[in-house]
């Protein structure tokens, strides 16, 4: 192949369509395809037919080749790849030519479409389509002929979930997601969805569970910082003034309603004058413990 590329086109989860170009005959586009494309189903190019098509039927085909080397830039005129098929441009104003990728494409929704049957894989690419000319000698007025193109990507029906762990290198392998109440891995490459709004729930131990809604759009990705709230267990106590209280060997003080403790085996103490008490008990997260200290008067009868 040679000739001049007028325009390079990405394809990857989120691309918008390109802009509608002027392509000449031999002009060349390509198509590259990007890092993400695990929701892309295939690529179509749309081709507006000049009067000349219909005056000269049969004259014009648009040629689409695969596995092109080297990558289409605008200072290069030379290529090779190999031919993945061509479409006899016919007596019509526009021209929709679908190329499916990883599995085959549903049916066209109109007689101007043309669906190839077989569909590419990541490595097919990059790819190149021209508009040619299919028979010598061509009148002047058909070589000077101008078209429009244009390169739509075409998505699955699915839009992308991320979920952000800002504070997690690597994730950690305890956290679990719940998407609409259903239980889902935690991948860090994003969780695939059908469109509309989810509710999100992400839960990791000892920590209170991020909770949130988020619009699925098809083709698009969209991303959720979790963020997590320490939940702490809470000690609860009531003592007679004057009591002195030690946690851990630690004095604390009584005048909060609720302090906070970390989860584990912890011993508290409790001093009021001469009168000396201690126990040990075992702290979960999340749960809150009350201690309550009562001084007994007992009066026995001799």
């Amino acid at each position: 192949m040679y000739g001049r590329v007028n325009a390079v086109t990405t394809m990857e989860n989120g691309s918008p369509a390109s802009e509608s170009l002027p392509v000449h005959l031999e002009d060349l586009w390509g198509i590259v395809l990007g890092e993400n494309y695990d929701f892309l189903r295939g690529v179509e190019i749309r081709i507006d037919l000049p009067e000349e098509a219909s005056l000269y039927t049969g004259t014009y085909a648009v040629f689409v080749y695969r596995k092109v080397n080297p990558a289409p830039l605008s200072e290069t005129q030379s290529y090779q790849g190999n031919l993945l098929f061509f479409k006899v441009v016919e007596e019509r104003r526009r021209l929709f030519i679908q190329i499916p990728i990883g599995s085959a494409s549903g049916p066209g929704s109109a007689p101007d479409t043309y669906i190839h049957k077989t569909p590419l894989e990541p490595s097919d690419f990059p790819l190149l389509f021209a508009v040619l000319p299919i028979m010598k000698g061509i009148p002047e007025q058909a070589a000077k002929a101008l078209f429009h193109a244009e390169v739509h990507p075409l998505f699955k029906n699915m839009g992308k979930l991320l979920i952000s762990l800002p504070d997690e290198e690597p994730p950690a392998t305890d956290i679990r997601v719940f998407i609409d109440e259903k239980a889902h891995n935690y991948p860090a490459t994003g969780i695939l969805l059908e469109p509309g709004i989810r509710k999100v729930r992400v839960e990791k131990p000892g920590f209170a569970p991020f909770s949130a809604s988020v619009g699925i759009d098809r083709g698009q990705t969209a991303v959720v910082e979790a963020a997590f709230l320490t939940q702490q267990a809470s000690l609860r106590i009531n003592a007679p003034s004057g009591t002195r209280a030690f946690l851990d060997g630690k004095a604390i003080t009584l005048e909060s309603t609720h302090m906070p403790v970390e989860a584990g085996e912890h011993t508290l103490s409790m001093k009021l004058g001469d009168y000396q008490i201690s126990r040990r008990f075992s702290v979960e997260t999340g749960k809150t413990y009350s201690v309550s200290v009562h001084l007994d008067i007992l009066i026995n009868e001799d």
